[in-house]
Protein backbone atom coordinates (compact mmCIF):
# COMPACT_ATOMS: atom_id res chain seq x y z
CA UNK A 1 0.00 0.00 0.00
CA UNK A 2 1.32 3.78 -1.06
CA UNK A 3 0.50 6.67 0.33
CA UNK A 4 -0.08 9.60 -1.99
CA UNK A 5 -4.02 10.50 -1.93
CA UNK A 6 -6.42 12.55 -3.90
CA UNK A 7 -8.67 13.55 -1.38
CA UNK A 8 -7.28 13.77 2.03
CA UNK A 9 -9.91 12.42 5.05
CA UNK A 10 -9.35 14.04 8.55
CA UNK A 11 -7.60 10.76 10.35
CA UNK A 12 -9.38 9.50 13.29
CA UNK A 13 -7.99 10.64 16.35
CA UNK A 14 -8.33 7.15 18.99
CA UNK A 15 -7.62 8.09 22.65
CA UNK A 16 -4.44 5.56 23.93
CA UNK A 17 -6.27 5.31 27.29
CA UNK A 18 -5.97 7.56 30.48
CA UNK A 19 -4.94 5.72 33.54
CA UNK A 20 -1.75 3.02 33.17
CA UNK A 21 -4.05 -0.24 33.57
CA UNK A 22 -6.30 1.63 30.48
CA UNK A 23 -3.62 2.30 28.40
CA UNK A 24 -2.23 -1.75 28.89
CA UNK A 25 -5.95 -2.70 28.31
CA UNK A 26 -6.03 -0.58 24.93
CA UNK A 27 -2.90 -2.11 23.76
CA UNK A 28 -4.44 -5.61 24.73
CA UNK A 29 -7.49 -5.08 22.79
CA UNK A 30 -5.90 -3.25 20.03
CA UNK A 31 -3.61 -6.69 19.43
CA UNK A 32 -6.31 -9.09 19.70
CA UNK A 33 -9.20 -7.25 17.92
CA UNK A 34 -7.07 -4.47 15.66
CA UNK A 35 -6.88 -1.08 15.22
CA UNK A 36 -10.21 -0.76 12.98
CA UNK A 37 -12.73 -2.27 15.28
CA UNK A 38 -11.22 -1.49 18.62
CA UNK A 39 -11.42 2.27 20.67
CA UNK A 40 -10.74 3.37 24.03
CA UNK A 41 -12.22 6.17 26.04
CA UNK A 42 -15.36 6.55 23.75
CA UNK A 43 -17.52 9.26 24.85
CA UNK A 44 -21.44 10.09 24.37
CA UNK A 45 -22.58 12.92 23.64
CA UNK A 46 -25.46 14.14 26.13
CA UNK A 47 -26.31 17.63 24.47
CA UNK A 48 -24.53 20.05 27.07
CA UNK A 49 -22.98 22.46 25.62
CA UNK A 50 -21.55 24.83 28.33
CA UNK A 51 -18.62 25.16 27.07
CA UNK A 52 -16.92 22.64 29.53
CA UNK A 53 -17.75 19.80 26.36
CA UNK A 54 -20.79 17.68 25.81
CA UNK A 55 -18.97 14.41 26.15
CA UNK A 56 -18.93 11.58 28.73
CA UNK A 57 -17.08 8.92 29.12
CA UNK A 58 -19.44 5.91 27.72
CA UNK A 59 -17.00 2.78 28.62
CA UNK A 60 -13.22 2.52 28.42
CA UNK A 61 -13.48 0.22 25.85
CA UNK A 62 -15.57 -0.17 22.94
CA UNK A 63 -15.17 -3.19 20.12
CA UNK A 64 -17.84 -3.27 17.87
CA UNK A 65 -17.41 -5.87 15.06
CA UNK A 66 -20.39 -7.19 12.72
CA UNK A 67 -22.94 -7.87 15.21
CA UNK A 68 -20.41 -8.19 18.35
CA UNK A 69 -20.33 -5.22 20.43
CA UNK A 70 -17.92 -5.72 23.44
CA UNK A 71 -17.95 -3.52 26.22
CA UNK A 72 -15.22 -2.65 28.57
CA UNK A 73 -14.82 -1.37 31.98
CA UNK A 74 -11.59 -0.92 33.83
CA UNK A 75 -12.32 0.32 37.66
CA UNK A 76 -9.37 -0.94 39.24
CA UNK A 77 -8.28 0.07 42.67
CA UNK A 78 -5.79 -0.85 45.03
CA UNK A 79 -7.27 -3.30 48.02
CA UNK A 80 -7.72 -2.35 50.95
CA UNK A 81 -5.77 -3.43 54.02
CA UNK A 82 -7.50 -2.39 57.57
CA UNK A 83 -7.30 -5.86 58.92
CA UNK A 84 -10.57 -6.86 58.43
CA UNK A 85 -10.93 -8.87 55.29
CA UNK A 86 -14.98 -8.87 55.25
CA UNK A 87 -14.86 -4.78 54.96
CA UNK A 88 -11.75 -4.81 52.68
CA UNK A 89 -13.62 -6.79 50.29
CA UNK A 90 -16.56 -5.22 50.43
CA UNK A 91 -14.74 -2.31 49.68
CA UNK A 92 -13.04 -3.40 46.25
CA UNK A 93 -15.98 -5.47 45.31
CA UNK A 94 -18.05 -2.28 45.23
CA UNK A 95 -15.12 0.20 43.44
CA UNK A 96 -13.58 -2.36 41.11
CA UNK A 97 -16.25 -5.09 40.17
CA UNK A 98 -20.10 -3.06 40.92
CA UNK A 99 -18.82 0.32 39.92
CA UNK A 100 -17.80 -1.21 36.40
CA UNK A 101 -20.32 -3.20 36.05
CA UNK A 102 -22.81 -0.52 36.28
CA UNK A 103 -20.83 1.49 33.94
CA UNK A 104 -20.93 -1.66 31.46
CA UNK A 105 -24.83 -1.61 32.24
CA UNK A 106 -25.20 1.99 30.83
CA UNK A 107 -23.20 2.08 28.35
CA UNK A 108 -25.07 -1.50 26.79
CA UNK A 109 -28.59 1.05 27.32
CA UNK A 110 -27.34 3.76 25.57
CA UNK A 111 -25.63 2.43 22.75
CA UNK A 112 -29.29 0.43 22.29
CA UNK A 113 -31.09 4.04 22.64
CA UNK A 114 -28.96 6.71 20.98
CA UNK A 115 -26.19 4.91 18.57
CA UNK A 116 -25.89 7.93 16.75
CA UNK A 117 -24.91 9.80 19.50
CA UNK A 118 -21.40 8.10 20.35
CA UNK A 119 -17.92 9.93 19.54
CA UNK A 120 -14.20 9.14 19.65
CA UNK A 121 -13.36 12.01 21.32
CA UNK A 122 -14.26 13.87 24.87
CA UNK A 123 -15.55 16.83 22.65
CA UNK A 124 -17.98 14.82 20.18
CA UNK A 125 -16.81 16.16 17.28
CA UNK A 126 -15.88 12.45 15.68
CA UNK A 127 -18.45 10.24 15.48
CA UNK A 128 -18.07 6.20 16.20
CA UNK A 129 -16.79 5.40 12.55
CA UNK A 130 -17.96 1.66 12.60
CA UNK A 131 -21.56 1.27 12.11
CA UNK A 132 -23.15 -0.22 15.50
CA UNK A 133 -25.35 -3.58 14.93
CA UNK A 134 -29.29 -2.89 15.26
CA UNK A 135 -30.45 -3.53 18.74
CA UNK A 136 -31.89 -6.93 17.69
CA UNK A 137 -29.71 -8.30 16.15
CA UNK A 138 -26.78 -7.04 18.44
CA UNK A 139 -24.14 -9.59 20.50
CA UNK A 140 -22.98 -7.71 23.62
CA UNK A 141 -20.51 -8.93 25.78
CA UNK A 142 -20.05 -7.26 28.98
CA UNK A 143 -16.51 -7.21 30.31
CA UNK A 144 -15.19 -5.88 33.67
CA UNK A 145 -11.79 -5.67 34.24
CA UNK A 146 -10.84 -5.97 38.52
CA UNK A 147 -6.78 -5.64 39.05
CA UNK A 148 -5.17 -5.52 42.26
CA UNK A 149 -6.81 -8.26 44.64
CA UNK A 150 -4.58 -11.67 43.64
CA UNK A 151 -2.20 -11.19 46.58
CA UNK A 152 -4.91 -11.14 49.02
CA UNK A 153 -6.94 -13.99 46.99
CA UNK A 154 -3.57 -16.20 47.25
CA UNK A 155 -3.47 -15.44 50.93
CA UNK A 156 -6.84 -16.08 51.45
CA UNK A 157 -6.95 -19.15 50.05
CA UNK A 158 -3.20 -20.66 51.84
CA UNK A 159 -1.03 -19.56 49.20
CA UNK A 160 -2.60 -22.10 47.01
CA UNK A 161 -3.60 -21.45 43.47
CA UNK A 162 -2.53 -18.91 41.12
CA UNK A 163 -4.16 -15.85 42.34
CA UNK A 164 -7.55 -15.67 40.24
CA UNK A 165 -10.78 -15.48 41.37
CA UNK A 166 -13.01 -18.79 41.33
CA UNK A 167 -16.12 -18.70 39.29
CA UNK A 168 -19.24 -19.56 41.27
CA UNK A 169 -22.60 -18.50 39.66
CA UNK A 170 -25.11 -19.58 42.24
CA UNK A 171 -23.90 -16.96 44.37
CA UNK A 172 -25.91 -13.62 42.71
CA UNK A 173 -26.38 -9.79 43.72
CA UNK A 174 -25.59 -8.68 46.81
CA UNK A 175 -24.66 -12.37 47.81
CA UNK A 176 -21.22 -11.42 46.53
CA UNK A 177 -20.51 -8.85 49.38
CA UNK A 178 -20.49 -12.28 51.84
CA UNK A 179 -18.19 -14.32 49.73
CA UNK A 180 -14.46 -13.09 49.24
CA UNK A 181 -12.77 -13.25 45.82
CA UNK A 182 -15.74 -15.39 44.55
CA UNK A 183 -17.61 -14.29 41.90
CA UNK A 184 -20.98 -15.69 40.29
CA UNK A 185 -23.60 -13.84 38.30
CA UNK A 186 -23.78 -10.03 39.18
CA UNK A 187 -27.16 -8.78 38.38
CA UNK A 188 -28.80 -11.99 36.05
CA UNK A 189 -31.88 -9.16 34.72
CA UNK A 190 -29.55 -6.89 33.21
CA UNK A 191 -27.28 -10.10 31.80
CA UNK A 192 -24.13 -11.82 32.39
CA UNK A 193 -20.57 -10.01 33.17
CA UNK A 194 -17.47 -11.41 32.40
CA UNK A 195 -15.01 -10.22 35.12
CA UNK A 196 -11.50 -10.75 34.39
CA UNK A 197 -8.53 -10.30 37.14
CA UNK A 198 -4.80 -10.19 37.38
CA UNK A 199 -4.20 -13.19 36.14
CA UNK A 200 -6.90 -14.29 33.75
CA UNK A 201 -6.89 -10.76 31.68
CA UNK A 202 -3.43 -11.27 30.10
CA UNK A 203 -4.04 -15.43 30.08
CA UNK A 204 -7.80 -14.70 28.10
CA UNK A 205 -6.45 -11.75 25.48
CA UNK A 206 -3.65 -13.34 24.44
CA UNK A 207 -4.64 -17.22 23.85
CA UNK A 208 -7.81 -15.88 22.17
CA UNK A 209 -6.59 -13.67 20.53
CA UNK A 210 -8.83 -12.72 17.36
CA UNK A 211 -12.70 -11.74 17.67
CA UNK A 212 -14.18 -14.62 16.94
CA UNK A 213 -12.16 -16.67 18.70
CA UNK A 214 -12.44 -14.41 21.87
CA UNK A 215 -16.44 -13.84 21.51
CA UNK A 216 -17.00 -17.62 20.81
CA UNK A 217 -15.50 -17.88 24.20
CA UNK A 218 -17.36 -15.70 26.07
CA UNK A 219 -20.74 -17.09 24.54
CA UNK A 220 -20.30 -20.69 25.30
CA UNK A 221 -18.58 -19.71 28.96
CA UNK A 222 -21.46 -17.85 29.56
CA UNK A 223 -23.82 -20.55 28.31
CA UNK A 224 -22.19 -22.68 30.81
CA UNK A 225 -22.18 -20.33 33.60
CA UNK A 226 -26.18 -19.49 33.21
CA UNK A 227 -26.90 -23.44 31.99
CA UNK A 228 -27.25 -23.86 36.11
CA UNK A 229 -24.89 -26.96 35.81
CA UNK A 230 -21.72 -25.54 36.29
CA UNK A 231 -21.12 -25.76 39.89
CA UNK A 232 -18.02 -23.40 39.87
CA UNK A 233 -14.19 -23.14 38.79
CA UNK A 234 -10.95 -22.31 40.95
CA UNK A 235 -10.40 -19.48 38.08
CA UNK A 236 -11.07 -18.43 34.67
CA UNK A 237 -7.96 -20.01 33.32
CA UNK A 238 -9.33 -23.93 34.81
CA UNK A 239 -12.33 -22.82 32.09
CA UNK A 240 -10.24 -21.66 29.27
CA UNK A 241 -7.92 -24.72 29.66
CA UNK A 242 -10.91 -26.98 29.41
CA UNK A 243 -12.37 -24.92 26.35
CA UNK A 244 -9.29 -24.64 23.77
CA UNK A 245 -8.62 -28.65 24.66
CA UNK A 246 -12.69 -29.69 24.21
CA UNK A 247 -14.81 -29.99 20.91
CA UNK A 248 -18.76 -30.40 20.90
CA UNK A 249 -20.21 -32.83 18.43
CA UNK A 250 -20.22 -29.97 16.14
CA UNK A 251 -16.43 -29.82 15.81
CA UNK A 252 -16.22 -26.81 17.80
CA UNK A 253 -14.34 -25.85 21.15
CA UNK A 254 -17.04 -25.78 24.03
CA UNK A 255 -16.98 -26.39 28.04
CA UNK A 256 -18.33 -29.80 28.12
CA UNK A 257 -20.80 -30.92 30.96
CA UNK A 258 -21.25 -34.45 31.03
CA UNK A 259 -24.78 -35.36 30.93
CA UNK A 260 -24.91 -36.83 33.88
CA UNK A 261 -23.01 -34.50 35.76
CA UNK A 262 -25.61 -31.72 37.23
CA UNK A 263 -22.97 -29.39 39.48
CA UNK A 264 -20.01 -29.29 37.31
CA UNK A 265 -16.43 -28.08 38.74
CA UNK A 266 -13.33 -27.33 37.04
CA UNK A 267 -10.27 -27.77 39.59
CA UNK A 268 -7.14 -26.30 40.17
CA UNK A 269 -4.35 -27.26 37.63
CA UNK A 270 -5.99 -27.61 34.23
CA UNK A 271 -4.47 -24.52 33.03
CA UNK A 272 -1.10 -25.38 34.22
CA UNK A 273 -0.99 -28.99 32.74
CA UNK A 274 -2.28 -27.27 29.16
CA UNK A 275 0.20 -24.62 28.91
CA UNK A 276 2.84 -26.46 29.70
CA UNK A 277 1.96 -29.45 27.45
CA UNK A 278 4.40 -30.11 24.42
CA UNK A 279 1.63 -29.69 22.31
CA UNK A 280 0.01 -26.86 23.24
CA UNK A 281 4.38 -25.52 22.74
CA UNK A 282 4.39 -26.59 19.12
CA UNK A 283 0.41 -25.05 18.60
CA UNK A 284 2.00 -21.50 19.47
CA UNK A 285 5.03 -22.17 17.26
CA UNK A 286 2.78 -23.28 14.37
CA UNK A 287 0.79 -20.02 15.22
CA UNK A 288 3.36 -17.66 14.87
CA UNK A 289 3.42 -17.50 10.96
CA UNK A 290 -0.69 -16.62 11.38
CA UNK A 291 0.30 -12.83 12.64
CA UNK A 292 1.38 -11.87 8.82
CA UNK A 293 -2.47 -11.83 8.73
CA UNK A 294 -2.85 -9.28 11.29
CA UNK A 295 -0.31 -7.53 10.04
CA UNK A 296 -1.67 -7.42 6.60
CA UNK A 297 -5.15 -6.71 7.92
CA UNK A 298 -3.50 -3.31 10.06
CA UNK A 299 -1.60 -2.37 6.95
CA UNK A 300 -4.72 -1.75 5.32
CA UNK A 301 -6.55 -0.61 8.43
CA UNK A 302 -4.05 2.19 9.30
CA UNK A 303 -4.09 3.85 5.81
CA UNK A 304 -8.10 3.78 5.80
CA UNK A 305 -8.08 5.59 9.30
CA UNK A 306 -5.68 7.62 8.40
CA UNK A 307 -6.58 8.75 5.01
CA UNK A 308 -3.51 7.81 3.20
CA UNK A 309 -4.93 5.08 0.66
CA UNK A 310 -3.40 5.66 -2.73
CA UNK A 311 -6.88 5.49 -4.07
CA UNK A 312 -10.37 5.73 -2.59
CA UNK A 313 -10.13 7.74 0.09
CA UNK A 314 -13.60 9.55 -0.87
CA UNK A 315 -15.16 6.61 0.30
CA UNK A 316 -16.43 6.02 3.87
CA UNK A 317 -14.69 3.86 6.19
CA UNK A 318 -17.89 1.63 5.88
CA UNK A 319 -17.16 0.65 2.81
CA UNK A 320 -13.52 0.38 3.00
CA UNK A 321 -14.43 -2.05 6.62
CA UNK A 322 -15.98 -4.75 4.34
CA UNK A 323 -13.06 -6.97 3.12
CA UNK A 324 -11.10 -5.91 6.13
CA UNK A 325 -13.84 -7.51 8.55
CA UNK A 326 -14.40 -10.88 6.69
CA UNK A 327 -9.98 -11.03 6.72
CA UNK A 328 -10.44 -10.37 10.46
CA UNK A 329 -13.26 -12.65 11.39
CA UNK A 330 -11.03 -15.53 11.21
CA UNK A 331 -9.81 -17.22 13.49
CA UNK A 332 -6.46 -18.16 14.55
CA UNK A 333 -6.46 -21.24 12.83
CA UNK A 334 -7.60 -20.33 9.74
CA UNK A 335 -5.42 -17.27 10.02
CA UNK A 336 -2.28 -19.44 10.30
CA UNK A 337 -3.25 -21.39 6.83
CA UNK A 338 -4.29 -18.21 5.15
CA UNK A 339 -1.02 -16.44 5.96
CA UNK A 340 0.99 -19.88 4.91
CA UNK A 341 -0.65 -19.82 1.32
CA UNK A 342 -0.22 -16.00 0.43
CA UNK A 343 3.66 -16.10 2.12
CA UNK A 344 4.18 -19.42 0.30
CA UNK A 345 2.94 -17.70 -3.18
CA UNK A 346 5.02 -14.81 -2.29
CA UNK A 347 8.15 -17.02 -1.77
CA UNK A 348 7.86 -19.15 -4.71
CA UNK A 349 6.21 -16.77 -7.61
CA UNK A 350 8.78 -15.99 -10.37
CA UNK A 351 10.09 -12.74 -10.68
CA UNK A 352 8.95 -11.75 -14.30
CA UNK A 353 5.56 -12.60 -14.46
CA UNK A 354 1.98 -13.07 -12.20
CA UNK A 355 1.22 -15.69 -10.10
CA UNK A 356 -2.09 -16.40 -8.43
CA UNK A 357 -4.14 -18.32 -5.96
CA UNK A 358 -7.37 -19.27 -5.15
CA UNK A 359 -7.56 -20.39 -1.99
CA UNK A 360 -11.17 -21.86 -0.29
CA UNK A 361 -12.26 -21.96 3.22
CA UNK A 362 -13.84 -25.90 4.19
CA UNK A 363 -14.70 -24.47 7.66
CA UNK A 364 -16.89 -21.83 5.63
CA UNK A 365 -17.54 -22.58 2.43
CA UNK A 366 -19.18 -19.16 1.20
CA UNK A 367 -16.06 -17.71 1.62
CA UNK A 368 -12.81 -17.63 -0.62
CA UNK A 369 -10.02 -15.42 -0.99
CA UNK A 370 -7.65 -14.74 -4.28
CA UNK A 371 -3.85 -13.75 -3.94
CA UNK A 372 -2.31 -12.37 -6.95
CA UNK A 373 1.22 -11.45 -7.12
CA UNK A 374 1.83 -9.23 -10.28
CA UNK A 375 5.24 -7.88 -10.40
CA UNK A 376 5.85 -4.27 -12.19
CA UNK A 377 6.69 -4.21 -15.93
CA UNK A 378 9.65 -1.84 -16.68
CA UNK A 379 7.95 0.08 -19.46
CA UNK A 380 4.88 1.10 -16.81
CA UNK A 381 4.76 3.73 -14.65
CA UNK A 382 3.76 2.86 -10.95
CA UNK A 383 0.44 4.64 -11.18
CA UNK A 384 0.18 2.64 -14.51
CA UNK A 385 0.97 -0.68 -12.93
CA UNK A 386 -1.65 0.12 -9.84
CA UNK A 387 -3.74 0.47 -11.83
CA UNK A 388 -3.58 -2.46 -14.06
CA UNK A 389 -3.02 -4.83 -11.51
CA UNK A 390 -6.30 -3.74 -9.80
CA UNK A 391 -8.39 -4.45 -13.00
CA UNK A 392 -6.53 -7.55 -13.19
CA UNK A 393 -7.69 -8.57 -9.74
CA UNK A 394 -11.31 -7.51 -9.81
CA UNK A 395 -11.29 -9.86 -12.98
CA UNK A 396 -9.54 -12.54 -10.98
CA UNK A 397 -12.04 -12.23 -8.01
CA UNK A 398 -14.99 -12.45 -10.66
CA UNK A 399 -13.95 -15.41 -12.41
CA UNK A 400 -13.48 -17.22 -8.83
CA UNK A 401 -17.31 -16.57 -8.72
CA UNK A 402 -17.73 -18.37 -11.71
CA UNK A 403 -15.63 -21.61 -10.97
CA UNK A 404 -17.04 -21.70 -7.36
CA UNK A 405 -20.75 -20.72 -7.56
CA UNK A 406 -21.35 -21.21 -3.90
CA UNK A 407 -18.90 -18.18 -3.08
CA UNK A 408 -21.03 -15.19 -1.33
CA UNK A 409 -17.51 -13.43 0.17
CA UNK A 410 -14.69 -13.24 -1.80
CA UNK A 411 -11.60 -10.93 -0.78
CA UNK A 412 -8.64 -9.90 -3.23
CA UNK A 413 -5.57 -9.13 -2.32
CA UNK A 414 -2.66 -8.60 -4.88
CA UNK A 415 1.03 -7.68 -3.47
CA UNK A 416 4.07 -6.73 -5.58
CA UNK A 417 7.11 -8.44 -4.63
CA UNK A 418 9.37 -6.04 -2.43
CA UNK A 419 12.24 -3.78 -3.99
CA UNK A 420 14.62 -1.53 -2.88
CA UNK A 421 11.61 0.81 -2.26
CA UNK A 422 9.49 -0.94 -0.68
CA UNK A 423 6.33 -3.02 -2.37
CA UNK A 424 2.50 -2.28 -1.96
CA UNK A 425 -0.68 -3.89 -1.21
CA UNK A 426 -4.48 -3.73 -2.87
CA UNK A 427 -7.58 -4.89 -1.18
CA UNK A 428 -11.09 -5.56 -2.79
CA UNK A 429 -13.86 -7.02 -1.27
CA UNK A 430 -16.44 -8.87 -3.57
CA UNK A 431 -20.25 -9.17 -2.32
CA UNK A 432 -21.52 -11.94 -4.41
CA UNK A 433 -24.65 -12.42 -2.92
CA UNK A 434 -26.91 -10.86 -5.70
CA UNK A 435 -25.07 -12.46 -8.39
CA UNK A 436 -26.84 -12.79 -11.78
CA UNK A 437 -27.01 -14.76 -14.61
CA UNK A 438 -25.84 -11.66 -16.47
CA UNK A 439 -22.57 -10.90 -14.10
CA UNK A 440 -22.27 -14.58 -15.07
CA UNK A 441 -22.56 -14.45 -18.93
CA UNK A 442 -20.02 -11.41 -18.72
CA UNK A 443 -17.62 -13.03 -16.56
CA UNK A 444 -17.47 -16.21 -18.42
CA UNK A 445 -16.91 -14.35 -21.48
CA UNK A 446 -14.35 -12.77 -19.76
CA UNK A 447 -12.22 -15.70 -18.84
CA UNK A 448 -12.62 -16.61 -22.27
CA UNK A 449 -10.98 -13.64 -23.49
CA UNK A 450 -8.06 -13.49 -21.29
CA UNK A 451 -7.28 -17.34 -20.27
CA UNK A 452 -7.35 -16.44 -16.46
CA UNK A 453 -8.49 -19.32 -13.74
CA UNK A 454 -9.64 -21.94 -16.66
CA UNK A 455 -6.91 -24.53 -14.59
CA UNK A 456 -7.00 -22.67 -11.40
CA UNK A 457 -4.74 -23.95 -8.36
CA UNK A 458 -6.59 -24.22 -5.70
CA UNK A 459 -5.79 -24.23 -2.04
CA UNK A 460 -8.21 -25.88 0.63
CA UNK A 461 -6.73 -24.67 4.30
CA UNK A 462 -7.55 -26.86 6.52
CA UNK A 463 -4.83 -27.88 9.40
CA UNK A 464 -4.39 -29.31 13.02
CA UNK A 465 -4.45 -26.80 15.73
CA UNK A 466 -2.38 -28.95 17.41
CA UNK A 467 0.12 -30.05 14.92
CA UNK A 468 1.79 -33.05 16.48
CA UNK A 469 0.10 -35.54 17.83
CA UNK A 470 -3.95 -35.31 18.40
CA UNK A 471 -5.84 -32.45 20.47
CA UNK A 472 -4.94 -31.98 23.68
CA UNK A 473 -8.20 -33.34 25.66
CA UNK A 474 -9.18 -32.69 28.99
CA UNK A 475 -10.15 -35.00 32.14
CA UNK A 476 -14.60 -34.17 32.08
CA UNK A 477 -15.35 -32.89 35.49
CA UNK A 478 -17.46 -34.80 37.77
CA UNK A 479 -19.33 -34.23 40.63
CA UNK A 480 -17.79 -36.97 42.44
CA UNK A 481 -14.65 -36.49 41.31
CA UNK A 482 -11.32 -38.51 41.67
CA UNK A 483 -8.71 -38.46 44.03
CA UNK A 484 -7.26 -34.81 43.04
CA UNK A 485 -10.75 -33.00 43.15
CA UNK A 486 -11.73 -34.91 46.46
CA UNK A 487 -8.55 -33.59 47.70
CA UNK A 488 -9.63 -30.02 46.11
CA UNK A 489 -13.34 -30.82 48.14
CA UNK A 490 -11.66 -31.26 51.53
CA UNK A 491 -9.55 -28.11 51.17
CA UNK A 492 -12.36 -25.94 49.96
CA UNK A 493 -14.33 -26.90 53.20
CA UNK A 494 -11.09 -26.24 55.20
CA UNK A 495 -10.92 -22.64 53.78
CA UNK A 496 -14.73 -22.21 54.42
CA UNK A 497 -14.06 -22.97 58.05
CA UNK A 498 -11.62 -20.14 58.05
CA UNK A 499 -13.60 -17.49 56.13
CA UNK A 500 -16.56 -17.93 58.57
CA UNK A 501 -14.01 -17.30 61.27
CA UNK A 502 -11.92 -14.14 59.42
CA UNK A 503 -15.50 -12.72 58.73
CA UNK A 504 -16.74 -13.30 62.40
Amino acid sequence: MVSGTHEKKVPIQKSAGVTASEQYLAALCERSFLSLWSYPNVHRDQGRHDGKGVGKELCDILVVFDQHIIVFSDKSCGFPDTGNLGVDWCRWFRRAVQKSANQVYGAERWLRDHPDRVFVDPACTQPFPITLPPPQTARVHRVVVALNAATRCKLFFNNSGTGSLMIQPDIVGDAHLASPFRIGQLDPARGYVHIFDDVTLNIILRELDTITDFTEYLTRKEAAVTSGRLGGAAGEEELLAHYLTELNGEGHHDIIIPADVTAAWFIEGSWQDVSSNTQYAAKKKADQQSYAWDRLIEAFSKHIAAGTLASGNEHPLTDHELGLRIMASEPRLARRNLAEAILDLMRNAPRDKQAVRHVLSKQSPERGYVFLVSPKQSHDSYDQYRQKRTALLAAYCHVAKLKSPALLDIVGIAVDLPGPDGGSEDLLYLNARNWTEEENARTRELQEVTGILVSPRETHYHDNEYPEGPPLFSEPPTERGNRRQRRAVRAEARRRRKRQHLLG
